[in-house]
């Protein structure tokens, strides 16, 4: 073919695929770019009927109280009640309705009886049990006082929601309706306001009807006051330090949280996109106003958390990654004319393709950073919604075995370090806790198992009991044996996961199950990025901690465990508590990365040294590969993991560069005809040396991160033999 018809052929085939490729990636960036709009469209809709459905539901348990405070009023005013009776009424009440703190009266002095100046009767809740109180034993509530307002506001305006404040009765802070209740005078038929009547609920119940609100995997939920007082929140410093939204705004130096107040205390309902304090997110903030008490309930939700699959996500910009490389690289065969054959032009492309596969490694090293491990998982329990759907199956017990519904206990858990003794075993020490209701039957061991663990001390360390719940606390050392998936090092990721049992997991005398729960009421906040159940500060040489969460794990025996039939041994479900690590790449960079690259310059270097000095250059490639050799040796030793990890295959593209080195050193000093090697000087192979190396890592990085996804579950197996057995087996390896 004529040399002008190769270079104009060469110049409109590098001009088509130009054009393809980027039709492609525009067709491929705006069906991302539309998808992820979709999703957030989606997401933000579910949100704000979320945050409607949440603000109706406190205003239901709101309107209870302020029902039940009216009524008895309302009966008192009218003659329907005594006083005597209106008290009875207030501990009947209370009794009915066990969220409610306190319901009583306060009378205005000397308005029951005339030689008594001030009584004020109420029933209040105290350690399971309901008693009967007065407020003046405490203090005169009658002062111009702040914390009096509850009564003299309520006086002048005839009901009201106060503020939350510290109650001296009760020594707790509360929110409290006072509604008037009068007298008819005989003579004049005139109504006269004689006192008060008040019902209130504690905060820390204001907080877990929040927590029982439903605001999705990742969401939590905040209850402002309308002087912007922060009534319910995860930190629960803010609400027994009674701050307002806009002091926490001023501490933080973050205007945006006081845009949220300012639209909360206007009763205006709005969205704000702010970053999420507590976990570093984006987040959305949908402020819903509650109208019966001019509150505002705000739900919090985490942008990133609603809107991104992590796999798909990853797939796109993968492949549009790869794509926009195809049309630079078309485009700079145009732009520098690389058709006609210049030597500028020829490496100016050359060049440009080495520098676009760098940038394309680098892109994707980047994404898989960004990437948070945990939204893989199937049972991950964010929510006691996550908890009740786990285990619906569970409730549904064997009726031919006439077995009673399970038992659930609430455990907890706190780590304060971890360790990392070896390649596969970890060294973990903390705190575990469970909470034993009244109603558990006699004769179950109020203790756990940790079945991988060996070398395991545990001690009880607190035993406390309020109310009708026994909380019993526990410090424990152990050593776990684990499996850890080094695919992708060093940008693997890996779980340190705790697996708790009841040491009755099955209470044979009773014939029914016992199953852990998560206690997620113990944590201020349950979205894994927060890491909840763990120390702060952790030193972990070479690790840092992405997150920790409880999940379910819902395992197959093929042993009863002499149990007999009666044991549920297939699909049981095991409380695991993970923390998922991710191993420090700047690290590695220093250690791994940047040696090979000295040695990918040092053998380039060499290249227009090799026809006279072709032996030389074959010894130095023999002492090159022998490095080479000993430096993957020491990372397999410090990783110590069956198959080919990610980043051995840079290993391997090293030993296939520097044998094409030796062997282009080799044919140059030998001088024989071949026009590949012969061209200009050895022209060739310079020109495609690093496009080469660089292309050929770029296909394995995008291989490796775009279609091989193993998602490493622990005990994945599906007939894994008995905790015991395995426990047994460690030991011997021991």
């Amino acid at each position: 073919m004529p040399k002008n018809k190769l270079q104009r052929l060469v110049f409109y085939v590098s001009l088509f695929l130009c054009g393809v490729s980027f039709l492609v990636v525009s067709i491929e960036i705006f069906s991302y770019q539309q998808e992820q709009n979709h999703r957030i469209k989606i997401e933000k809709n579910k949100g704000e009927q979320t945050a409607i459905r949440s603000s109706k539901q406190i205003q239901e348990k709101l309107l209870q109280l302020q029902n039940t405070a009216n009524s008895i009023a309302s009966d008192l005013s009218s003659g329907t009640l005594t006083d005597d009776q209106a008290l009875e009424r207030a501990k009947k009440e209370l009794e009915q309705n066990p969220d409610f703190l306190e319901v009583g009266l306060a009378y205005k002095p000397f308005a029951y009886k005339p030689n008594i100046r001030l009584y004020a009767p109420y029933y209040t809740r105290k350690n399971g049990r309901i008693e009967r109180k007065q407020i003046e034993k405490f203090y005169d509530y009658t002062k111009p006082l702040p914390k009096n307002d509850w009564y003299h506001k309520s006086l002048a305006d005839g009901s009201i929601w106060v503020e939350p404040y510290f109650d001296d009765a009760s020594k707790d802070i509360i929110i409290d309706y006072d509604v008037t209740f009068y007298r008819t005078d005989p003579t004049t038929k005139k109504k006269t306001p004689v006192g008060v009547v008040f019902a209130n609920y504690s905060v820390n119940k204001a907080q877990d009807f929040i927590n029982s609100l439903d605001l999705g995997k990742s969401g939590y939920g905040v209850l402002i006051s309308k002087k912007g007082v922060i009534l319910a929140h995860p930190n629960q410093e803010c609400v027994k330090k009674q701050k307002t939204i806009f002091q926490i705004a001023k501490e933080l130096k973050r205007p945006e949280i006081g845009e949220i107040g300012e639209k909360a205390i206007k009763g205006e309902k709005a969205v704000i996109e702010y970053e999420n304090v507590m976990t570093g997110q984006d987040s959305w903030a949908f402020i819903e106003p509650i109208p019966l008490t001019g509150w505002s309930m705000v739900s919090v939700v985490i942008k990133d958390e609603s809107i991104v699959d992590n796999k798909a996500r990853r797939q796109d910009l993968i492949r549009i990654t790869l794509e926009v490389i195809i049309g630079l690289f078309c485009l700079s065969i145009i732009i520098f004319r690389a058709n006609r054959g210049s030597l500028n032009s020829l490496w100016a492309v050359s060049s440009t393709l080495s520098f676009l596969c760098l940038a394309g490694i680098g892109v994707i090293w980047f994404i898989a950073l960004r990437e948070h491990q945990y939204k893989h998982r199937e049972n991950l329990l964010l929510t006691q919604e996550d908890v009740n759907n786990s285990l619906k199956t569970q409730d549904k017990p064997s009726e031919p075995l006439k077995q009673q519904e399970p038992l659930y206990i609430p455990t907890g858990i706190f780590i304060q370090s971890i360790k990392f003794n070896g390649a596969n075993d970890v060294f973990v020490n903390g705190y575990i806790w469970q909470k034993y209701y009244d109603n558990i039957p006699d004769g179950l061991s109020p203790d756990f198992i940790l079945p991988e663990g060996y070398e395991t001390e545990i001690k009880e360390a607190y035993r406390y009991k309020k109310d009708n719940i026994e909380l019993i606390g526990w410090y424990f050392e152990t050593k776990l044996r684990q499996n850890f998936d080094f695919s992708k090092y060093p940008f693997d990721a890996n779980d340190v996961w705790i697996r708790l049992w009841p040491k009755d997991f099955h209470h044979n005398g009773l014939n029914r199950d016992v199953i852990l729960v998560p206690d997620l009421t113990s944590y201020d906040i349950i979205n894994p990025l927060s890491q909840p159940g763990l120390e702060r500060d952790f030193v972990l040489g070479g690790w840092t901690i992405e997150s920790s969460f409880f999940e379910y794990k819902f395992n197959t025996y093929n042993s009863n465990f002499g149990f007999g039939n009666a044991f549920t041994k297939n699909h049981y479900p095991e409380l695991y508590f993970t923390v998922i690590l991710k191993r420090d790449f700047i690290g590695i960079f220093i250690a791994r990365v940047v040696p090979l690259l000295v040695v990918a310059i040092l053998l380039f270097c060499m290249m227009p040294l090799s026809r006279d000095h072709g032996m030389e250059i074959v010894g130095a490639c023999a002492g090159l590969i022998f490095v080479i050799i000993l430096d993957q040796i020491s990372v397999r030793g410090q990783i110590a993991t069956q198959g080919i990890i990610y980043f051995e295959y840079f290993y391997f593209v090293m030993y296939f560069l520097i044998l094409l080195v030796a062997a282009n050193a080799i044919l140059l000093k030998l001088n024989k005809n071949i026009p590949l090697i012969l061209y200009k000087n050895n022209r060739i192979p310079k020109l495609f040396y690093w496009p080469t190396l660089l292309g050929i890592l770029l296909i394995i990085t995008a291989f490796t991160f775009c279609f091989i996804d193993k998602n490493y579950k622990i005990n994945g197996s599906k007939n894994v033999t008995s905790s015991i057995l395995l426990r047994t087996i460690q030991l011997e390896l021991i």
